[in-house]
C-alpha cells in the first residue's frame, strides 16, 4: 500500500470511532439527573428520609410536606430533562423521552404515598371495629394499585435501558 492510501484508511478510522460531543453531553446530563434523583429517594437529609422521621413522629402534615417537595423535584428533573437539546444525536430524542416517562411513572409512585399517609391517619383515628375492617381493606387496594405502579415502573425502566443501549451503541459511547 503507498502512503497516502494507508494515511486515508487511518483518517477514516479516526474519523468513524469519533464519538458526537453532543452525545456524551446528553449522556453526562441525564446521569446527573440520575444522581439527583436517587438522593431525592435515598439520599441523607433528602426528602423521603424527611417523610419517614415525620411519619415516625406521627407528623403527617409534615410528610405531607416532604411529598410536595420530592414532587416538585421530579417535576424540575423532567423539565430539565425536556429542556435538554438532542438535535442531531442519533437516538436522542427516544433516549430523552424514555427518560422522561421512566421519571414521571417514579414520581406517581413517590406521590402515591400521600394515599397511604391519609389511610393512616384513618387507622389512628379510627374507633369501631368496622371503621378498622374498612380502613384495613383500603390499605389492601393501596397496595394492590402500587404493586400495578411498580410493574409500571419495571416495563419503563426496561424500555430506558434498551433505548440507553442503542444509544450508546449508535453514538459510539460504550
Amino acid at each position: 500500500m503507498r502512503p497516502i492510501n494507508i494515511l486515508l484508511v487511518m483518517l477514516i478510522f479516526v474519523i468513524a470511532s469519533c464519538q458526537s460531543k453532543n452525545a456524551v453531553h446528553l449522556k453526562t446530563a441525564l446521569e446527573q439527573k440520575e444522581r439527583t434523583a436517587f438522593n431525592i429517594l435515598v439520599g441523607k437529609k433528602g426528602p423521603n428520609e424527611r417523610k419517614l422521621k415525620c411519619l415516625i413522629n406521627g407528623d403527617f402534615k409534615c410528610a405531607q410536606q416532604a411529598i410536595t417537595e420530592k414532587e416538585q423535584a421530579f417535576d424540575k428533573i423532567i423539565s430539565e430533562i425536556n429542556a435538554l437539546e438532542t438535535g442531531d444525536i442519533k437516538y436522542g430524542n427516544e433516549l430523552k423521552s424514555a427518560t422522561c416517562n421512566y421519571y414521571k411513572a417514579v414520581k406517581q409512585l413517590e406521590v402515591f404515598d400521600r394515599h397511604e399517609i391519609i389511610v393512616q391517619q384513618q387507622s389512628q383515628k379510627a374507633s369501631t371495629e368496622q371503621l378498622r375492617d374498612s380502613v384495613i381493606a383500603k390499605q389492601g387496594q393501596l397496595l394492590k394499585h402500587k404493586l400495578e405502579m411498580r410493574k409500571l415502573i419495571n416495563k419503563k425502566e426496561k424500555q430506558l435501558a434498551e433505548i440507553q443501549k442503542q444509544f450508546n451503541s449508535v453514538n459510539r459511547l460504550d
